[in-house]
């Protein structure tokens, strides 16, 4: 379906009666319960852990990712999956997405690796993007010591806080030419816009920060709070791409994951028709609607469904087509939490 009017576009907050049956079943209307929902689970003590490796930053800090390999030994090349956790810019760090990050490793015998950045309040705007950037530098440089091959896949995968972080790094590294190629992006609900820097073509488009300000999740208030936190430079390159001063062209495909009931829906809604428009190779799974954050409801048929997507996305962006079945065999039922 196309998102070409506003009408289109304000549909896709209507809402969706299984979400209703999950939310009065769960009690999600009560915060206390709302919070444990999306709380992150305590690791696994049995399961991979990841490698933590130290890495230098710009200013003589140090930073740990934790990077992820196959259970299955091949030596065969390996692509690098590089994993940005989301939180507002405030919460989080590399164990986040631990689940995510094994479930590719083994679905496309890769390498995949969960940053780190430094948060706000205590580390303010550009901190998280100049971390974000130091760290893909060191890993474009590194790749082969961690037993990836970059010639056979360099994405940059980032939800929400992370997804801008990914996009910012991305955009950043097409201009100025840094090579090796980034060779794809996986943008879930992302932060790229605000009222300021729209532009003016699409103004009638982005409502969705007024339309869904009372969502469930992540509402219009505690966005505020986050950016507020974050203190950015709203027109800085080093907060959105439409900021860059060659935007948009020579970007590498971009798999798009877009929440209808999000008040940061139209962020991801226009940065995908602006980077088709400009020629770059996109593909967009849109969840009419869902609230932010959605896809980590345990037990919840539509939080399975974008998990799949969000895996097989990878694959798209890999040229690594991969099913649900294939999936299904990793992460039985489709629940990453207990993976």
């Amino acid at each position: 379906m196309s998102y070409n009017t506003k009408e289109e576009v304000a549909s896709l907050s209507d809402k969706s009666p299984d979400l209703e049956a999950y939310i009065t079943k769960h009690e999600l209307s009560n915060p206390a319960n709302l919070g444990a929902v999306l709380a992150p689970p305590a690791p696994n003590p049995s399961l991979d852990q990841g490698e933590v490796v130290a890495i230098p930053l710009r200013d003589g800090k140090t930073l740990r990712i934790r990077v992820f390999r196959p259970t299955k030994a091949s030596e065969a090349p390996k692509p690098l999956i590089v994993l940005i956790h989301g939180g507002g810019f405030m919460y989080g760090d590399n164990s986040f997405y631990s689940p995510i990050a094994r479930t590719i490793a083994n679905l496309y015998s890769a390498v995949a690796v969960n940053i780190s950045y430094r948060l706000a309040p205590m580390h303010t705007f550009p901190t998280a993007a100049h971390d974000t950037h130091d760290t893909v530098k060191w890993l474009s440089q590194n790749a082969s010591s961690l037993g990836a091959d970059l010639t056979k896949g360099f994405i940059l995968f980032g939800g929400s806080a992370g997804a801008n972080l990914a996009a910012v790094a991305t955009q950043n590294w097409v201009s100025s030419k840094s090579s090796p190629p980034i060779t794809g992006v996986s943008l879930t609900v992302p932060v790229i816009l605000s009222e300021e820097i729209v532009p003016k073509a699409y103004e009638h488009l982005w409502f969705s920060m007024e339309q869904n300000q009372d969502a469930l999740v992540l509402n219009k208030e505690a966005h505020a709070y986050y950016m507020d936190a974050y203190e950015p430079d709203v027109r800085s390159r080093d907060f959105s791409p439409f900021n860059d001063p060659t935007p948009h062209r020579g970007m590498p495909p971009v798999h798009f994951m877009v929440a209808g009931a999000d008040p940061l829906r139209d962020d991801g809604l226009l940065y995908e028709r602006v980077l088709r428009e400009h020629g770059v190779k996109t593909k967009m799974k849109v969840y009419p609607g869902m609230p932010h954050g959605f896809n980590i409801f345990p037990g919840f048929q539509m939080a399975k469904r974008a998990f799949y997507d969000e895996m097989l996305g990878v694959g798209w962006l890999l040229g690594d087509e991969k099913t649900e079945e294939d999936v299904e065999k990793l992460v039985p039922g489709g629940d990453f939490h207990s993976v």
